[in-house]
């Protein structure tokens, strides 16, 4: 990485600094958004510009950079450092004088045993702060992931005063039974990807619930499946929450059918989107 976006300009990723001083800073009065980039194409990119405004807009943070501006200067930091894959991250801060920066990741790999068995998760009590901004209040989100990192699983799936499981910390859930794809709908995240799994799950003739999903029976394994998703890992199963081993893969050839046929769609996806930019 040579370079990242400083309020639309290039500059050394070397020159990047969060000024500490910034009561915007020291209070996290921030959002972000984190897009995709494949085969050198940002993908999705309106998507996820959409959901900043709107991040921006439940938490009255005010700017005046448009989404031309952002599309404009985020095609000039993929040129200019010559990416072919990565993950953008974009952090704005708000206040008198509202910033952000633009930096480049490695996009993450994930091993085909994700897909192939599913992953193990813990459940963790507690709740996002104003949950449908994706805002940089992520204390909650560290620490689970680091008790689930703890107990070797690869997520941690929040757990609120009702005792409903809402969300992973860096993904959606959905639960899979009798025909239907059930998902929460209130204090979530309403994730780009998770938006393309609803609309193509109800073309393709699924019974879409919008619904809470009890912890007591997740761990009672009433439902016939598990998975989470997010930008980077598509569709994953869940395998096991807590000590509880969720119905195998094997053993639900519906739900089988399903993660695959969900995971083909997102890469159809993305590759129409970047047949389309390189047109």
């Amino acid at each position: 990485m040579k370079y990242v976006l400083h309020n639309g300009a290039l500059i050394s990723a070397e020159e990047a600094h969060l000024p500490i001083s910034r009561r915007e800073v020291l209070f996290s009065f921030g959002i972000y958004e984190s897009l995709k980039v494949r085969d050198g194409v940002p993908l999705f990119v309106e998507e996820h510009l959409e959901r900043l405004s709107e991040s921006a807009r439940i938490l009255d943070l005010q700017h005046s950079y448009d989404p031309h501006h952002f599309i404009e200067a985020i095609t000039r930091l993929v040129e200019a450092n010559e990416l072919d894959e990565a993950t953008l991250r974009i952090q704005m801060f708000g206040g008198d004088e509202p910033f952000y920066y633009v930096v480049p990741f490695p996009l993450p790999r994930y091993p085909n045993w994700y897909y192939e068995e599913g992953v193990p998760t813990i459940s963790y009590e507690g709740e996002r702060v104003m949950p449908r901004a994706k805002s940089n209040c992520l204390l909650l989100n560290y620490i689970a992931l680091r008790e689930a990192q703890r107990q070797d699983a690869v997520e941690a799936l929040l757990v609120n005063r009702e005792g409903n499981v809402l969300e992973g910390t860096r993904s959606n859930l959905y639960a899979y039974h009798r025909g239907a794809i059930l998902t929460p709908e209130q204090d979530v995240l309403y994730g780009v990807t998770r938006k393309h799994i609803l609309e193509w799950g109800r073309q393709s003739g699924y019974n879409l619930e919008y619904t809470p999903l009890p912890r007591r029976s997740i761990l009672k394994r009433e439902y016939e499946g598990l998975f989470i998703s997010s930008t980077s890992m598509g569709a994953v199963p869940v395998r096991q929450v807590d000590a509880v081993e969720m119905p195998s893969l094997q053993s639900q050839a519906k739900f089988h059918k399903l993660i695959t046929q969900i995971n083909a769609h997102l890469n159809r996806m993305e590759l129409n989107e970047i047949k389309k930019a390189k047109k």
